[in-house]
């Protein structure tokens, strides 16, 4: 095989030493990507592979084997180990001979040994004819550890505990270490893949990176946000356009934007065999102020209200003026108040702060919120908002509740009506009549016994489901109640709030998040996650206020949620109380690293460097026009140097010009001619060339470059500065 002229100049042998270094970072790499989805059989089979990939891209390098066809061979291939691979697993006859796990094992040998082997030979081929390329591997061994870290930008911040813990008693992000210690792999692998370049293209191809690299990050200034659903209830108002009235786990309240859910909306709040098979997500930590001991396992996070009925299902009534102890937006400056609804007498004032993880078009807060005021933001990368809440949670046994009305009597009319609303069919009126015939003759008339004889009626006879198929009804509360009685936690609430309204007793139905504390190691943190989003029922007692009357219905066939990562909450609790237990400086003031500061300036650093790099290029390619006689044939022969050092045909170090000319011949067989009259004319040769004949020469030297390099390589030369 001949190389045609033009084409690069091979990249001559490696030491063993940088092949031995160079094959330990491509196990790494496969190890890395491998982790996660392969055993310990497969991630070797991988390692394997790519050993045997370099020996082979080797081979062929030396036998001058075709690039085209070396490339087009090795991605077939690595198609074919994978469809391989699978092929394996469904392969009976392999089960029965091998056994399952040894099927298993052979899937992995041959799918992941083999596509590692091909990947491996078309990058240390394509790297070997044309060492530019090489920059290939950079970013595949680079990505490598950019996939690892990956999982703390998905919330994954206390991976593993023992770094995260170092680093923030340090008063550090660990991303900030991350991305300190992707940065000098990068540059570590740039430097040992693309070895054998110039060093000026080198440098450039390092100042690129960084730039961009310092770019992305300084001025994004990216805050983590999962991938995922954020919530079942769609509380934090994610995908509405798409999804305006579908539900979720409780469904999904249709809404107006700039209102509370529902809004008025006739959407139907209702979603038939909804499921979601997405991971949960941190939508926000609380962090407790002062001591407080539920008088449940359950801490009620609410967020909104639907008290309106619209003919079809409650919305909210935030827009009629109704339900005032409903923020309906997320403090920024002032303190937000909501009128008193709760009597103090028998609740527990209770501060907190919330610091949210995710955006929500309403703020959240624990029991039933006074009043919500900013709150420092101890890291905006990680909290899109943080607000001071203080809150009133009920503080007296339910058995001191018996004796209450429900409606008080200075209710007016139409207050009394908008809480006692329900949807014009009898049953609900009839079934709720026979269900409080088990109540206790002594409290028959009593609103709160009644209340919960109806509530122990729906957690006996219904049945928790996200397999619901009632959403297409003209009543999907009535479809739930007098059919299957199997739904979700919006046909509970919407069921139990209009058997409570169709007694007389004033109820609404709210949502937000529902946190399960019985089994929380202590602390004052509290994680909330997005499959912990809830819809439940709460009713009015007279001289007490809005009571929370949910409904935990005894079957089901949902799966516990599941548990919390309470390293995370931890982790997170910390970083909210902005906790610095070292890294003090001798004056006694948290050590601060202003990175953001730092990084502009090594931006604007490099970009000075670049911009310095493109003027004197430019310069150097003017000089000649600018100059006259002697001076302009010389400057002229530098910047024709300078164009075959960015086309990769630099003199190499201790190379005579001569040598240099010699060697370009087949390049350009004008250059060693015109090269000999240069030397010439610097050793003082008796015979001076004429302007014309140099001239002459630079142009046909010119024209041959044009027609033996690519355009397209001729075209990259022309950012390298």
């Amino acid at each position: 095989m001949t190389a045609r002229p033009g084409s690069p100049r091979p990249r001559e042998g490696e030491s063993a030493v940088t092949l031995a270094v160079k094959a330990l970072l491509y196990a790494l790499a496969f190890g890395l990507y491998l982790g996660p989805i392969a055993s310990g059989v497969g991630i070797g089979a991988a390692v394997a592979g790519g050993v045997g990939g370099m020996v082979l891209a080797a081979v062929a390098h030396r036998r001058r084997l075709r690039l085209p066809a070396g490339v087009v061979v090795g991605l077939l291939a690595i198609v074919a180990a994978l469809l391989l691979g699978d092929l394996l697993l469904d392969l009976r006859a392999l089960a029965s001979l091998l056994g399952v796990r040894g099927s298993f094992l052979a899937s992995e040998i041959l799918g992941f040994g083999l596509a590692a082997l091909a990947l491996t030979f078309v990058l240390r081929l394509l790297s070997s004819a044309r060492p530019s390329l090489a920059l290939l591997e950079v970013i595949v061994v680079a990505g490598a550890a950019v996939s690892v870290f990956a999982d703390h930008r998905n919330r994954m911040l206390n991976r593993p505990r023992f770094f995260s813990d170092w680093a923030w008693t340090l008063g550090v992000d660990p991303g900030t270490i991350l991305v300190v210690v992707g940065i000098v792999a990068t540059v570590a692998a740039t430097f040992l893949f693309l070895r054998g370049q110039p060093l000026s293209k080198l440098l450039t191809t390092l100042l690129l990176l960084a730039l961009l690299g310092t770019i992305f990050f300084v001025l994004r200034a990216p805050r983590i946000e999962p991938s995922q659903p954020l919530d079942a209830l769609g509380l934090s108002g994610k995908g509405e356009e798409k999804q305006q009235g579908k539900g979720g786990k409780g469904g999904k309240s249709g809404q107006k934007k700039g209102e509370g859910k529902g809004g008025g909306s006739s959407s139907n709040p209702f979603k038939d065999d909804f499921s979601s098979s997405s991971q949960p997500s941190p939508v926000a930590i609380a962090v407790l102020r002062d001591d407080f001991t539920p008088a449940s396992d359950l801490l009620y996070f609410r967020q909104t209200v639907l008290s309106s009925y619209n003919g079809h299902h409650l919305v909210s009534g935030v827009s009629e003026g109704w339900d005032e102890d409903v923020f309906n937006e997320i403090p920024r400056q002032g303190v937000l108040r909501a009128p008193p609804v709760q009597n103090p007498e028998d609740h527990t004032l209770i501060p907190t702060t919330m610091y949210l993880l995710v955006d929500h078009p309403q703020p959240f807060a624990l029991a039933h919120p006074l009043s919500l005021a900013p709150a420092p933001n101890p890291n905006p990368q990680q909290f899109v908002a943080a607000y001071d809440a203080r809150s009133l949670a009920l503080a007296i046994s339910p058995q001191r509740l018996l004796g209450r009305r429900s409606v008080p009597e200075s209710w007016p009319a139409a207050k009394r009506a908008h809480y006692t609303a329900l949807p014009e069919d009898p049953r609900y009126a009839a079934l709720a009549d026979i269900i409080v015939r088990e109540v206790d003759p002594r409290f028959a008339s009593d609103d709160l016994a009644r209340a919960w004889a109806i509530k122990r009626y729906l957690e006996r006879e219904g049945y928790y489901t996200m397999k619901s198929t009632h959403a297409s009804s003209s009543d999907p509360t009535a479809s739930f109640l007098f059919g299957s009685l199997r739904g979700y936690c919006v046909h509970f609430a919407h069921a139990a709030v209009y058997l409570f309204r169709s007694q007389g007793i004033a109820a609404r139905v709210a949502l937000g998040y529902a946190v399960q504390t019985g089994k929380r190691p202590g602390g004052s943190s509290l994680l909330i996650m997005s499959d912990r989003a809830h819809a439940w029922p709460e009713v009015f007692l007279d001289g007490i206020g809005w009571v929370t009357f949910d409904v935990y219905p005894e079957r089901t066939d949902v799966a516990p949620p599941s548990p919390v990562d309470y390293d995370l909450e931890k982790l997170l609790g910390e970083l909210a109380r902005n906790d610095k237990t070292a890294g003090v400086s001798p004056e006694g003031k948290p050590l601060v690293i202003p990175w953001a500061a730092l990084g502009l300036g090594a931006a604007a650093l490099l970009l000075a460097l670049l911009l310095a790099g493109y003027l004197v290029k430019a310069l150097r390619r003017l000089a000649p026009r600018l100059a006259a006689g002697p001076a302009r044939g010389r400057l002229a022969y530098r910047a024709l140097l300078d164009r075959l050092s960015e086309l990769g045909r630099p003199r190499r170090p201790g190379e005579t010009r001569e040598r240099h000319a010699e060697r370009l011949a087949e390049l350009s067989p004008s250059f060693a001619a015109l090269t000999r009259l240069h030397l010439g004319a610097a050793l003082g040769s008796r015979r001076a060339a004429t302007a014309a004949e140099l001239a002459a020469l630079h142009e046909a030297v010119r024209a041959e470059l044009a027609r033996a390099v690519p355009a397209g390589r001729r075209a990259g030369a022309l950012l390298h500065p």
